[in-house]
């Protein structure tokens, strides 16, 4: 049981694993997911702990400007990296280059998708706003005043 002290502490967690660690509770096994976290972590060996990371690369790769400002678009729109948008189009794109169906030289058409999903597609642009003529005022604005320079303490006994 959590005790009088406990806060909320935000921990970020893949969909698939928040599921797998929702179904205890669903069957009656658990009371919440908060409470399998803490038990868990209560019971857990920190010690001899390792966390495995996959083995990555940096690579770059030359992208038109428009395909570049619609996937970091793309990205804010869904809460998402950079990273994860590409390989996400390229894992759904390698089946098609492996099964043979598409040559790797030419790239075949793609039907047309929606412009919030598609990274090819321009972003829409935004109807520009009238603006109103600025009304000029009779009265003048008064000038800012200027603040003093901070005076400056002398040391005694010269310099260093």
């Amino acid at each position: 049981m959590a005790d009088q002290t406990s806060r909320p502490f935000p921990i970020q967690l893949e969909v698939e694993f928040l599921d797998r660690i929702s179904e205890p509770v669903r069957d009656g096994k658990a009371k919440s997911v908060s409470a399998i976290i803490r038990t868990a972590l209560e019971r857990y060996d920190f010690a001899n702990v390792i966390v495995l990371k996959p083995s990555q690369l940096l690579i770059s790769v030359r992208l038109p400007a428009a395909i570049r400002q619609n996937l970091r678009r793309i990205a804010r729109a869904k809460h998402t990296s950079v990273g994860q948008l590409v390989r996400a189009a390229v894992e759904a794109y390698l089946p098609q280059l492996e099964s043979g169906a598409v040559n790797q030289l030419e790239i075949p058409a793609v039907p047309p998708v929606p412009p919030t999903e598609s990274v090819l597609a321009p972003a829409p642009k935004r109807p520009e706003r009238k603006r109103k003529p600025e009304k000029k005022s009779s009265r003048k604005k008064p000038a800012a005043k200027k603040k003093p320079a901070p005076k400056r303490k002398v040391r005694k006994g010269g310099t260093r």
